[in-house]
C-alpha cells in the first residue's frame, strides 16, 4: 500500500488537479464566470481545423464552458465527453509529475496577479504525451491564455495541437509568457546562490521560448557564450534540464 502511495505521489491524476484548483483558485479572489459565451463561425475557422482543437473553461469551478467539435479528429473524444477529469486524466504517466509541478508553478504566479488586483495576460505553453481515445500516446501542446470578461468575471482559452509530426523526442517541455517583465528582474544574490543579471536575463528569454541562437541575437552575444551561460546556470540552480530549471527559477522568484 505504501509503494501505491508513493507512486500516486510521483504520478498525480486527475483528483490532484481537482485538489489543487479547488483548494487554490476556488478559495481565492478570482471572480468565477458567470457570463455567456458566444463561438461564432470565424473563431472555429481560425482554430478548430486540421490537428488543433480549442476548449474555453473557468479552472476556479472547473466548468468546460465551450470544447471545439475538432477535438474528436484530434483526440478523438466527443466535445461533450471532454471535461476537465478527462482533460488531466489523459497525461501519460511518465509526463503527469513534470506537468503537475508545471502547473502548480504558473498557478502561484496567478495566484499573485490576483492578489495584486492585476489584470495581466499570462500564457502558459506546455507540450507532452496524452491519449488518445484509441488508447494510444500522442504528442500534443497545451496553450492557456487568461481572459477577462467585464460582465462575466474571468475564463482561459486553451489551444491544444497534436505535434507527434514534430521530431522534438518525448521531453515536456513549457514557457511562461506575459510575465513578469525583464526590466522588473532584480539580481538574485542570496546565500549560496549567486545568480548574475545576465544569467537572469539567459533564464528570462528562456522562458519565453527562445532559441540559444535567438538569445544570443537579442543580446548581442555568440552562441557558445550563451550555451556556456545555460550551462552554468544549470550548474549552480543544481538542475540537469530546461524544465527543471525554470520550475526552480519561478518557484524562486528568479523570473
Amino acid at each position: 500500500m505504501a509503494d501505491e502511495a508513493d507512486m500516486n505521489e510521483k504520478r498525480p491524476g486527475a483528483e490532484s488537479w481537482e485538489k489543487l484548483f479547488r483548494e487554490t483558485l476556488g478559495k481565492s479572489l478570482r471572480v468565477p464566470f458567470k457570463g455567456t459565451l458566444k463561438v461564432d463561425s470565424q473563431v472555429l475557422e481560425l482554430f478548430d481545423h486540421s490537428n488543433r482543437c480549442f476548449f474555453l473553461a473557468d479552472y476556479s469551478s472547473l466548468r468546460m464552458l465551450f470544447v471545439s467539435p475538432n477535438i474528436i479528429n484530434v483526440l478523438g473524444y466527443a466535445p461533450e465527453e471532454f471535461d476537465f477529469w478527462k482533460l488531466f486524466g489523459i497525461i501519460h504517466p511518465d509526463d503527469s509529475k513534470a506537468v503537475f509541478e508545471i502547473g502548480k508553478m504558473a498557478l502561484n504566479r496567478e495566484l499573485n496577479y490576483i492578489s495584486g488586483g492585476s489584470n495581466r495576460h499570462i500564457a502558459l505553453y506546455m507540450a507532452y504525451r496524452a491519449a488518445k481515445s484509441n488508447g494510444k500516446y500522442t504528442r500534443i501542446s497545451l496553450t492557456i491564455s487568461r481572459h477577462t470578461d467585464p460582465a462575466g468575471g474571468i475564463y482561459d482559452m486553451a489551444e491544444i495541437r497534436d505535434i507527434s509530426h514534430v521530431h522534438c523526442g518525448t521531453m515536456v517541455s513549457f514557457a511562461l509568457l506575459g510575465g513578469k517583465p525583464l526590466k522588473e528582474l532584480p539580481q538574485d544574490s542570496r546565500k549560496g546562490l549567486l545568480i548574475s543579471r545576465r544569467e537572469q536575463e539567459i533564464i528570462y528569454y528562456i522562458s519565453q521560448g527562445f532559441t540559444s541562437r535567438k538569445i544570443a541575437s537579442e543580446l548581442n552575444l555568440s552562441e557558445f557564450t550563451v550555451n556556456t551561460h545555460r550551462r552554468n546556470i544549470m550548474s549552480k540552480t543544481g538542475t540537469s534540464n530546461m524544465v527543471d530549471m525554470l520550475l526552480f527559477a519561478a518557484s524562486n522568484g528568479i523570473i
